[in-house]
Protein backbone atom coordinates (compact mmCIF):
# COMPACT_ATOMS: atom_id res chain seq x y z
CA UNK A 1 0.00 0.00 0.00
CA UNK A 2 1.10 3.53 -0.64
CA UNK A 3 -0.25 7.21 0.10
CA UNK A 4 -0.24 9.22 -2.65
CA UNK A 5 -0.96 13.41 -2.85
CA UNK A 6 -1.89 14.69 -6.27
CA UNK A 7 -2.02 18.45 -6.02
CA UNK A 8 -3.72 20.58 -9.06
CA UNK A 9 -2.58 24.74 -9.25
CA UNK A 10 -4.62 25.93 -12.65
CA UNK A 11 -4.94 28.99 -13.92
CA UNK A 12 -8.66 29.77 -12.64
CA UNK A 13 -9.27 26.65 -9.56
CA UNK A 14 -6.92 24.92 -7.41
CA UNK A 15 -6.95 22.07 -5.48
CA UNK A 16 -6.06 18.53 -4.28
CA UNK A 17 -6.26 14.76 -3.65
CA UNK A 18 -5.24 12.03 -1.46
CA UNK A 19 -5.51 8.63 -1.70
CA UNK A 20 -4.27 5.04 -0.70
CA UNK A 21 -2.91 3.00 -3.82
CA UNK A 22 -2.61 -1.05 -3.83
CA UNK A 23 -0.26 -2.36 -6.52
CA UNK A 24 0.01 -6.02 -7.00
CA UNK A 25 1.94 -8.42 -9.62
CA UNK A 26 0.45 -8.22 -13.46
CA UNK A 27 0.92 -12.52 -13.32
CA UNK A 28 1.50 -14.99 -10.78
CA UNK A 29 5.04 -14.74 -11.58
CA UNK A 30 7.00 -13.31 -9.62
CA UNK A 31 8.98 -12.06 -12.25
CA UNK A 32 6.20 -9.99 -13.30
CA UNK A 33 6.04 -5.89 -12.78
CA UNK A 34 3.46 -3.96 -10.27
CA UNK A 35 0.46 -1.94 -11.34
CA UNK A 36 -1.94 0.17 -9.76
CA UNK A 37 -4.89 -2.24 -9.03
CA UNK A 38 -7.04 0.10 -6.57
CA UNK A 39 -6.81 3.19 -5.31
CA UNK A 40 -9.24 4.49 -2.44
CA UNK A 41 -9.86 8.04 -1.77
CA UNK A 42 -8.56 9.39 1.41
CA UNK A 43 -9.84 12.92 1.23
CA UNK A 44 -10.79 15.56 -1.54
CA UNK A 45 -10.03 18.97 -0.71
CA UNK A 46 -12.26 21.54 -1.43
CA UNK A 47 -11.48 23.86 -5.06
CA UNK A 48 -10.26 27.12 -4.17
CA UNK A 49 -9.34 30.11 -6.35
CA UNK A 50 -5.76 29.82 -7.18
CA UNK A 51 -5.00 32.86 -5.55
CA UNK A 52 -2.81 35.89 -6.90
CA UNK A 53 -0.71 38.91 -6.26
CA UNK A 54 0.05 41.65 -8.26
CA UNK A 55 0.48 41.14 -11.85
CA UNK A 56 1.02 37.69 -13.44
CA UNK A 57 2.03 35.88 -10.29
CA UNK A 58 0.32 33.37 -8.70
CA UNK A 59 0.78 34.53 -4.50
CA UNK A 60 2.67 31.41 -3.11
CA UNK A 61 1.74 32.15 0.46
CA UNK A 62 -1.78 32.14 0.43
CA UNK A 63 -1.38 28.58 -2.02
CA UNK A 64 0.89 26.66 0.49
CA UNK A 65 -1.55 27.86 3.45
CA UNK A 66 -4.30 26.34 1.26
CA UNK A 67 -2.24 23.23 0.79
CA UNK A 68 -1.00 22.83 4.84
CA UNK A 69 -5.02 23.30 5.54
CA UNK A 70 -5.66 20.28 3.00
CA UNK A 71 -3.06 17.92 4.66
CA UNK A 72 -4.05 19.00 8.36
CA UNK A 73 -7.62 17.93 7.06
CA UNK A 74 -6.87 15.27 5.83
CA UNK A 75 -4.79 13.71 9.03
CA UNK A 76 -1.96 13.43 6.72
CA UNK A 77 1.89 14.92 7.39
CA UNK A 78 4.44 15.66 4.68
CA UNK A 79 6.27 12.63 5.29
CA UNK A 80 3.33 10.26 5.74
CA UNK A 81 2.44 10.67 2.06
CA UNK A 82 4.77 7.87 -0.07
CA UNK A 83 4.39 9.23 -3.81
CA UNK A 84 2.10 11.65 -5.92
CA UNK A 85 2.42 14.51 -7.79
CA UNK A 86 1.83 18.61 -8.19
CA UNK A 87 0.61 19.72 -11.76
CA UNK A 88 0.40 23.00 -12.64
CA UNK A 89 -2.00 23.20 -15.70
CA UNK A 90 -3.61 25.41 -18.65
CA UNK A 91 -2.45 29.16 -18.15
CA UNK A 92 -0.76 28.43 -14.55
CA UNK A 93 2.35 27.32 -16.44
CA UNK A 94 2.58 30.18 -18.19
CA UNK A 95 3.08 32.19 -14.54
CA UNK A 96 5.83 34.22 -13.74
CA UNK A 97 6.62 31.83 -11.07
CA UNK A 98 5.36 29.14 -11.94
CA UNK A 99 9.16 26.56 -11.85
CA UNK A 100 9.59 27.66 -8.45
CA UNK A 101 6.22 27.24 -7.24
CA UNK A 102 6.30 23.65 -9.20
CA UNK A 103 9.61 22.74 -6.69
CA UNK A 104 8.61 24.15 -3.65
CA UNK A 105 5.42 22.16 -3.44
CA UNK A 106 6.68 19.75 -4.37
CA UNK A 107 9.37 19.31 -1.90
CA UNK A 108 7.13 20.17 0.80
CA UNK A 109 4.54 17.74 -0.46
CA UNK A 110 6.17 14.06 0.59
CA UNK A 111 8.63 11.73 0.31
CA UNK A 112 8.64 11.47 -3.21
CA UNK A 113 5.86 13.67 -4.78
CA UNK A 114 7.42 15.47 -7.74
CA UNK A 115 6.59 18.47 -10.44
CA UNK A 116 5.16 17.76 -13.58
CA UNK A 117 3.78 19.92 -16.29
CA UNK A 118 3.04 19.71 -20.09
CA UNK A 119 -0.06 19.62 -21.74
CA UNK A 120 0.41 15.85 -23.44
CA UNK A 121 1.08 14.99 -19.76
CA UNK A 122 -2.29 16.53 -18.84
CA UNK A 123 -4.17 14.89 -21.15
CA UNK A 124 -2.78 11.78 -20.20
CA UNK A 125 -3.86 12.23 -16.59
CA UNK A 126 -6.98 13.29 -16.99
CA UNK A 127 -7.54 10.13 -19.76
CA UNK A 128 -6.66 8.49 -17.02
CA UNK A 129 -8.29 10.08 -13.80
CA UNK A 130 -11.56 10.06 -15.84
CA UNK A 131 -12.19 6.64 -15.52
CA UNK A 132 -12.16 6.81 -19.79
CA UNK A 133 -8.84 4.87 -19.86
CA UNK A 134 -10.34 1.99 -17.64
CA UNK A 135 -14.17 1.95 -19.64
CA UNK A 136 -11.89 1.62 -23.08
CA UNK A 137 -10.03 -1.25 -21.67
CA UNK A 138 -12.90 -2.50 -20.41
CA UNK A 139 -15.73 -2.47 -23.21
CA UNK A 140 -12.65 -2.72 -25.70
CA UNK A 141 -14.10 1.20 -27.20
CA UNK A 142 -12.56 3.94 -28.68
CA UNK A 143 -12.76 7.11 -26.65
CA UNK A 144 -11.86 10.18 -27.40
CA UNK A 145 -11.51 12.04 -23.82
CA UNK A 146 -11.87 16.03 -23.55
CA UNK A 147 -10.75 17.98 -20.84
CA UNK A 148 -11.83 22.01 -20.60
CA UNK A 149 -10.11 23.67 -18.16
CA UNK A 150 -9.53 27.24 -17.67
CA UNK A 151 -6.63 28.23 -19.90
CA UNK A 152 -6.48 25.08 -22.02
CA UNK A 153 -8.17 22.42 -23.59
CA UNK A 154 -6.76 18.87 -23.63
CA UNK A 155 -7.49 15.56 -25.70
CA UNK A 156 -6.71 11.90 -25.59
CA UNK A 157 -7.70 9.22 -28.05
CA UNK A 158 -7.81 5.87 -26.21
CA UNK A 159 -8.03 2.82 -28.03
CA UNK A 160 -8.66 -0.54 -26.16
CA UNK A 161 -7.20 1.10 -22.96
CA UNK A 162 -4.31 2.70 -24.80
CA UNK A 163 -3.94 6.51 -25.14
CA UNK A 164 -2.40 6.41 -28.97
CA UNK A 165 -2.92 10.39 -29.71
CA UNK A 166 -3.21 13.67 -27.12
CA UNK A 167 -3.38 17.15 -28.59
CA UNK A 168 -3.86 20.33 -26.63
CA UNK A 169 -5.63 23.74 -27.54
CA UNK A 170 -5.98 27.44 -26.17
CA UNK A 171 -9.12 27.09 -25.26
CA UNK A 172 -10.93 27.63 -21.85
CA UNK A 173 -13.40 29.25 -19.69
CA UNK A 174 -10.96 32.66 -18.91
CA UNK A 175 -10.17 33.00 -23.08
CA UNK A 176 -10.88 36.44 -23.75
CA UNK A 177 -13.27 37.13 -20.64
CA UNK A 178 -12.59 39.81 -19.00
CA UNK A 179 -14.39 42.77 -19.80
CA UNK A 180 -17.25 41.46 -22.26
CA UNK A 181 -20.82 42.12 -22.35
CA UNK A 182 -23.46 39.42 -22.35
CA UNK A 183 -24.01 38.98 -26.33
CA UNK A 184 -20.32 39.63 -26.66
CA UNK A 185 -19.05 36.81 -24.15
CA UNK A 186 -21.80 34.65 -25.68
CA UNK A 187 -20.42 34.94 -29.25
CA UNK A 188 -16.64 34.40 -27.97
CA UNK A 189 -17.83 31.09 -26.38
CA UNK A 190 -19.49 30.21 -29.68
CA UNK A 191 -16.07 30.28 -31.20
CA UNK A 192 -13.88 28.61 -28.58
CA UNK A 193 -16.90 25.67 -28.87
CA UNK A 194 -16.20 25.70 -33.04
CA UNK A 195 -12.64 25.26 -32.19
CA UNK A 196 -12.84 22.27 -29.45
CA UNK A 197 -15.30 20.66 -32.18
CA UNK A 198 -13.09 21.40 -34.52
CA UNK A 199 -9.83 19.71 -32.29
CA UNK A 200 -12.15 16.39 -31.79
CA UNK A 201 -12.06 15.82 -35.90
CA UNK A 202 -8.15 16.44 -35.73
CA UNK A 203 -8.36 19.96 -37.49
CA UNK A 204 -5.82 22.34 -36.47
CA UNK A 205 -7.97 25.34 -34.75
CA UNK A 206 -6.92 28.99 -35.53
CA UNK A 207 -3.77 31.08 -34.88
CA UNK A 208 -1.45 30.42 -32.09
CA UNK A 209 -4.40 28.15 -30.08
CA UNK A 210 -3.16 25.38 -31.50
CA UNK A 211 -0.28 24.17 -28.54
CA UNK A 212 0.60 20.27 -29.73
CA UNK A 213 0.37 18.41 -32.75
CA UNK A 214 -3.07 18.03 -33.99
CA UNK A 215 -5.11 14.45 -33.40
CA UNK A 216 -4.29 12.06 -36.49
CA UNK A 217 -7.51 11.41 -38.55
CA UNK A 218 -8.93 8.20 -37.61
CA UNK A 219 -12.38 6.58 -37.64
CA UNK A 220 -15.11 8.25 -35.25
CA UNK A 221 -14.75 7.03 -31.59
CA UNK A 222 -17.35 5.18 -29.75
CA UNK A 223 -17.51 8.23 -27.59
CA UNK A 224 -16.63 11.47 -26.38
CA UNK A 225 -16.43 12.39 -22.70
CA UNK A 226 -15.40 15.24 -20.71
CA UNK A 227 -13.65 16.53 -18.16
CA UNK A 228 -12.70 19.53 -16.42
CA UNK A 229 -14.12 23.07 -15.03
CA UNK A 230 -16.19 23.49 -17.94
CA UNK A 231 -17.64 20.08 -17.77
CA UNK A 232 -19.07 20.60 -14.29
CA UNK A 233 -21.62 23.31 -15.74
CA UNK A 234 -22.56 20.70 -18.20
CA UNK A 235 -23.50 18.01 -15.45
CA UNK A 236 -25.53 20.93 -13.87
CA UNK A 237 -23.46 20.57 -10.91
CA UNK A 238 -21.98 24.17 -11.06
CA UNK A 239 -24.04 27.62 -10.93
CA UNK A 240 -21.72 29.65 -9.55
CA UNK A 241 -20.12 32.20 -11.65
CA UNK A 242 -16.10 32.47 -11.41
CA UNK A 243 -15.68 36.21 -13.83
CA UNK A 244 -14.90 33.91 -16.48
CA UNK A 245 -16.54 32.09 -19.56
CA UNK A 246 -17.56 28.74 -17.73
CA UNK A 247 -21.12 28.46 -18.01
CA UNK A 248 -21.44 30.39 -21.38
CA UNK A 249 -18.73 27.56 -23.05
CA UNK A 250 -20.86 24.69 -21.23
CA UNK A 251 -23.74 25.83 -23.16
CA UNK A 252 -22.24 26.27 -26.41
CA UNK A 253 -20.64 22.88 -26.29
CA UNK A 254 -23.90 21.43 -25.58
CA UNK A 255 -25.84 23.50 -28.05
CA UNK A 256 -22.81 21.75 -30.61
CA UNK A 257 -23.51 17.89 -29.68
CA UNK A 258 -25.41 17.22 -33.18
CA UNK A 259 -21.91 18.15 -34.94
CA UNK A 260 -19.49 15.97 -32.68
CA UNK A 261 -18.87 12.44 -34.19
CA UNK A 262 -19.75 10.30 -30.86
CA UNK A 263 -22.15 10.67 -28.24
CA UNK A 264 -20.64 13.59 -25.24
CA UNK A 265 -20.91 11.76 -21.95
CA UNK A 266 -19.71 14.05 -18.67
CA UNK A 267 -17.75 11.81 -16.64
CA UNK A 268 -18.29 11.42 -13.22
CA UNK A 269 -15.01 13.18 -11.61
CA UNK A 270 -15.38 16.52 -13.83
CA UNK A 271 -12.87 19.34 -12.73
CA UNK A 272 -10.86 16.87 -10.34
CA UNK A 273 -9.95 14.35 -13.40
CA UNK A 274 -6.76 15.37 -13.44
CA UNK A 275 -5.74 15.47 -10.12
CA UNK A 276 -6.97 11.97 -9.41
CA UNK A 277 -4.98 10.93 -12.46
CA UNK A 278 -1.80 12.42 -10.96
CA UNK A 279 -2.62 10.81 -7.50
CA UNK A 280 -3.28 7.73 -9.29
CA UNK A 281 -1.00 7.22 -12.04
CA UNK A 282 2.39 8.30 -10.64
CA UNK A 283 4.50 5.62 -9.12
CA UNK A 284 5.72 2.45 -10.96
CA UNK A 285 7.74 -0.27 -8.53
CA UNK A 286 10.78 -2.45 -9.03
CA UNK A 287 10.88 -5.54 -9.08
CA UNK A 288 12.34 -8.32 -6.44
CA UNK A 289 15.87 -8.34 -8.08
CA UNK A 290 17.73 -5.62 -8.46
CA UNK A 291 21.36 -4.37 -7.81
CA UNK A 292 22.47 -1.50 -6.06
CA UNK A 293 26.02 -0.25 -6.01
CA UNK A 294 25.61 3.88 -5.76
CA UNK A 295 24.78 6.11 -3.21
CA UNK A 296 21.00 6.43 -3.00
CA UNK A 297 18.81 9.13 -3.70
CA UNK A 298 19.53 10.07 -7.43
CA UNK A 299 17.18 12.29 -8.53
CA UNK A 300 15.78 14.09 -12.23
CA UNK A 301 18.08 11.42 -13.96
CA UNK A 302 17.21 11.92 -17.71
CA UNK A 303 16.48 8.38 -19.43
CA UNK A 304 17.34 7.52 -23.18
CA UNK A 305 16.82 4.57 -24.81
CA UNK A 306 20.17 2.10 -25.10
CA UNK A 307 20.97 2.38 -28.43
CA UNK A 308 20.81 6.57 -28.82
CA UNK A 309 23.66 8.30 -28.90
CA UNK A 310 24.16 9.97 -24.90
CA UNK A 311 26.00 13.34 -24.71
CA UNK A 312 26.67 15.66 -21.95
CA UNK A 313 27.76 14.72 -18.35
CA UNK A 314 26.06 13.48 -14.97
CA UNK A 315 23.98 10.40 -14.36
CA UNK A 316 21.96 8.83 -16.72
CA UNK A 317 19.41 6.17 -17.27
CA UNK A 318 19.41 3.46 -19.91
CA UNK A 319 15.82 2.02 -20.64
CA UNK A 320 16.64 -1.39 -22.22
CA UNK A 321 13.96 -3.92 -23.49
CA UNK A 322 14.21 -7.16 -22.67
CA UNK A 323 12.23 -10.39 -24.27
CA UNK A 324 12.50 -14.03 -24.25
CA UNK A 325 14.66 -16.06 -22.00
CA UNK A 326 17.52 -15.04 -19.58
CA UNK A 327 20.32 -17.08 -20.10
CA UNK A 328 23.46 -16.30 -19.15
CA UNK A 329 24.66 -15.75 -22.94
CA UNK A 330 22.10 -13.36 -23.90
CA UNK A 331 22.59 -11.29 -20.52
CA UNK A 332 26.21 -11.14 -21.32
CA UNK A 333 25.75 -9.68 -24.99
CA UNK A 334 23.64 -7.21 -23.74
CA UNK A 335 25.68 -6.12 -20.79
CA UNK A 336 28.63 -5.45 -23.36
CA UNK A 337 26.42 -2.97 -25.12
CA UNK A 338 25.73 -1.10 -21.70
CA UNK A 339 29.50 -0.96 -21.00
CA UNK A 340 30.10 0.10 -23.96
CA UNK A 341 27.47 2.72 -24.37
CA UNK A 342 28.35 5.34 -21.65
CA UNK A 343 31.16 6.19 -19.49
CA UNK A 344 28.64 8.89 -17.71
CA UNK A 345 27.83 7.78 -13.79
CA UNK A 346 26.24 6.86 -12.00
CA UNK A 347 24.72 4.67 -14.42
CA UNK A 348 21.36 3.39 -14.16
CA UNK A 349 20.13 0.89 -16.58
CA UNK A 350 16.34 0.18 -16.17
CA UNK A 351 14.93 -2.97 -17.98
CA UNK A 352 11.02 -4.37 -18.45
CA UNK A 353 12.33 -7.60 -17.80
CA UNK A 354 13.07 -9.74 -14.70
CA UNK A 355 17.10 -9.73 -15.04
CA UNK A 356 18.73 -6.53 -13.06
CA UNK A 357 20.18 -8.43 -10.30
CA UNK A 358 21.95 -10.94 -12.85
CA UNK A 359 23.02 -7.87 -15.08
CA UNK A 360 23.95 -6.23 -12.40
CA UNK A 361 26.69 -8.94 -11.51
CA UNK A 362 27.92 -9.60 -15.12
CA UNK A 363 28.67 -6.16 -15.10
CA UNK A 364 30.13 -6.24 -12.14
CA UNK A 365 32.03 -9.18 -11.62
CA UNK A 366 32.86 -10.47 -15.44
CA UNK A 367 33.39 -7.00 -17.51
CA UNK A 368 34.85 -5.16 -14.19
CA UNK A 369 32.28 -2.25 -14.44
CA UNK A 370 33.73 1.18 -12.68
CA UNK A 371 31.77 3.15 -11.21
CA UNK A 372 28.38 3.98 -9.55
CA UNK A 373 25.54 1.54 -10.95
CA UNK A 374 21.99 0.30 -10.27
CA UNK A 375 19.92 -1.55 -12.51
CA UNK A 376 16.36 -1.85 -11.93
CA UNK A 377 13.57 -4.37 -13.47
CA UNK A 378 9.87 -4.12 -14.08
CA UNK A 379 10.18 -0.69 -15.49
CA UNK A 380 8.97 1.02 -18.59
CA UNK A 381 10.28 3.93 -19.23
CA UNK A 382 10.83 6.16 -22.81
CA UNK A 383 12.95 8.95 -24.40
CA UNK A 384 12.34 12.37 -22.70
CA UNK A 385 11.32 10.57 -19.32
CA UNK A 386 13.07 11.20 -16.03
CA UNK A 387 13.75 8.91 -12.82
CA UNK A 388 14.49 9.40 -9.42
CA UNK A 389 15.65 6.23 -7.35
CA UNK A 390 15.06 6.16 -3.76
CA UNK A 391 15.60 3.82 -0.91
CA UNK A 392 14.62 0.51 -0.69
CA UNK A 393 11.49 -1.38 0.72
CA UNK A 394 12.22 -3.07 3.47
CA UNK A 395 11.91 -6.32 0.91
CA UNK A 396 14.41 -4.97 -1.24
CA UNK A 397 12.29 -3.62 -3.68
CA UNK A 398 13.05 -0.32 -5.05
CA UNK A 399 10.25 2.44 -5.74
CA UNK A 400 11.08 3.64 -8.87
CA UNK A 401 8.58 5.52 -11.52
CA UNK A 402 8.80 8.41 -15.14
CA UNK A 403 6.86 11.00 -16.40
CA UNK A 404 6.84 12.03 -19.78
CA UNK A 405 8.12 15.34 -20.60
CA UNK A 406 5.54 17.98 -22.17
CA UNK A 407 6.50 21.23 -23.79
CA UNK A 408 6.98 23.05 -20.13
CA UNK A 409 7.74 21.32 -16.98
CA UNK A 410 9.69 20.51 -14.27
CA UNK A 411 12.06 17.89 -12.28
CA UNK A 412 11.15 15.74 -9.79
CA UNK A 413 12.99 16.83 -7.09
CA UNK A 414 12.19 13.91 -4.12
CA UNK A 415 13.99 10.69 -3.08
CA UNK A 416 12.21 7.58 -3.69
CA UNK A 417 10.74 7.74 -7.66
CA UNK A 418 8.00 8.94 -8.95
CA UNK A 419 6.88 10.02 -12.22
CA UNK A 420 7.87 13.43 -12.42
CA UNK A 421 8.56 16.01 -16.34
CA UNK A 422 10.83 18.65 -17.02
CA UNK A 423 11.92 20.25 -20.24
CA UNK A 424 13.92 19.23 -22.55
Amino acid sequence: MLRTVGIDIGSTTSHAMFARLRLQRLADSLSSRYVVVEREVLHRSPIVLTPYSAGNTIDAAALEAHIAGWYATAGLAREDVDTGAVILTGAALERENARELADLFAGEGGKFVCATAGHALEATLAAHGSGSVARSRRDHETILHVDVGGGTTKLARIEDGVIVATTAIGVGARSRAAGRDPAERKRIAGELADAIVAATRGATVPGTLQLLATLPRAAAPGRITVSGGVSEYLAGRERADYDDLGRELAEAIEARRGELQAPLEVVAEGIRATVIGASQFTVQVSGSTIGVGAALPLRNVPVVQLGTAVHGSGPIALAVKWNGEPDHARIRALAERIAAATDRRPLIVATDGDIAATLGAILRDELRFKGDLVTLDGLELGDLDYIDVGSRWPSGRTRSGRGRAGREGFAPPRSSSSRGTRGT
